[in-house]
Formats: structure tokens, sequence, C-alpha cells
């Protein structure tokens, strides 16, 4: 999600509040070696790294191989101490729901790990939202919310798995920590291969203000214990 995630410190709060693969985060005002990331999911960890190719839909673990631990995103972080936590924003997102497709997680506010990655909660259910980045409240920069396609801690498959059937027109519904709601409409779903770099693009705190949700896919590699690719799915807010 190969390089460095956004420096915590960075985090710019007037645009609103700070939150299955290597999730690389590029932030306003880091250099570009700190914003290429890679997202790799590995079957026996618990993040997902994540890449600059985008993940093919996961493949389903064979009866003799457990699933992978770990299929969603993980990101590296520019070295930094992060800042005392601070209160949680009302506009931080909580939940992501796409309607027809049965995707629905609940989303932990995420920062960055003792290795430099970005976290990610470590069962397939729940989705990380990265706190330093934008959030929904935001009038610019994108949201982004990572979780594993899959991990052994969740028995399987999770809701994020099914990214790869989602296409654009579909609608988003990210619910946030006041109770209140944001609506998007997804403008599209890419699949690439973890080592194009394309996160420099997505983790950004300028620009249109929309929504990013990443994940592992494609086939399974045995060795490398990662799935090959990352699933990208972004969308646009409605009427904004």
């Amino acid at each position: 999600m190969p390089s460095t995630v956004p420096d915590p410190r960075s985090r710019r709060r007037p645009l609103g509040a700070a939150g299955l693969l290597t999730l690389a985060v590029v932030v306003l005002g880091l250099a570009a070696a700190g914003v290429a990331g890679l997202l790799t999911g590995s079957a026996r960890q618990d993040a997902v790294e994540v890449v600059s190719s985008p993940p093919t839909p996961s493949a389903t673990p064979s009866p003799t191989d457990p699933p992978p631990a770990a299929a969603a995103p993980a990101v590296p972080v520019a070295p930094a101490t992060p800042p005392p936590a601070a209160a949680p924003s009302p506009t931080a997102p909580v939940r992501v729901a796409i309607a027809g497709r049965d995707v629905e997680v609940p989303v932990d506010p995420v920062g960055v790990a003792p290795d430099g990655q970005m976290e990610i909660p470590p069962l397939a259910e729940r989705g990380g939202w990265y706190r330093f980045g934008a959030d929904p409240g935001d009038d610019a920069g994108t949201t982004v919310v990572a979780a594993h396609v899959d991990s052994i801690a969740s028995g399987g498959a999770g809701p994020f798995a099914r990214l790869v059937d989602v296409r654009p027109g579909d609608s988003v519904e990210v619910t946030l920590a006041d109770g209140s709601t944001r609506a998007y409409a997804v403008d599209a779903v890419t699949r690439f291969p973890k080592d194009e770099a394309r996160w420099p693009d997505v983790f950004t705190r300028d620009g249109p203000p929309r929504l990013a949700l990443v994940t592992c896919g494609g086939e399974f590699d045995r060795a490398s214990r990662h799935y090959v690719d990352n699933v990208l799915v972004t969308a646009t807010p409605v009427g904004a």
C-alpha cells in the first residue's frame, strides 16, 4: 500500500478529523520516496502489504492449505513518532457498505505499526481507516480504508473479498462517528500487480475528496505466501 506512509505529524486538520497487502500513503508535503507502497496479502501475517498494483480476486485456498492469515493492506509509514491520540473526529468513518454487493464492514481508526506499515485490523471482517490521512468530512484528499481479503483468524474470506464484484456506478454508504452518513458513487475498480507504483495517486491529501477501498487479490503465491495483486475501488461523493 514499498515505501513509507505519510508522516503522521504532517496531518492537516483544517480539512477534517484525522484514519489483504502493503499500502503506501502519499501525503501532501511528503517526498516521493515516502509515498510509494506495496499492498500484498500474506497467508502467514495479520497485516497486508499495499503495493502499487491492484490485486486480482483472491484465490480460494485449497482444502490442504490454510487460508492466508492476512490478505489486507499494510502501509509503510515515514519514520516518525505518531503524536498523542486526539479526540475522535465526529466525521471519522465507522462503517462502510456497498449496496447490492454484500460488502459491509465496521471500520476502526488505524495508524502506523512499529515496522512502519499501516496497521490493518487482524480480522477480515473489519476495515482500517488511515487516521493520519483525509476523512469523509474533509473537503479535499482521499479517505483510505483497507481490509484483509481473508485471514486465518476469520476462518476464510472477508467482505472485501467481494470488492472485485463491484462495478462503476455502485453506491457506497459511509457511516460517520456522529451517526451521519456520506454517499459515494464508484468511479472505478482496478486490479493490478503489487509491483506497480500507483499508491502516490491514492494516498493524497489534496485534490477532490474521494474514497479508496483497498484489499489483496489475484492468485496466491504459495512460495512467497502473498497474493500477487491489489484490488482498488475508488468512489466520489454524491452531489459533491
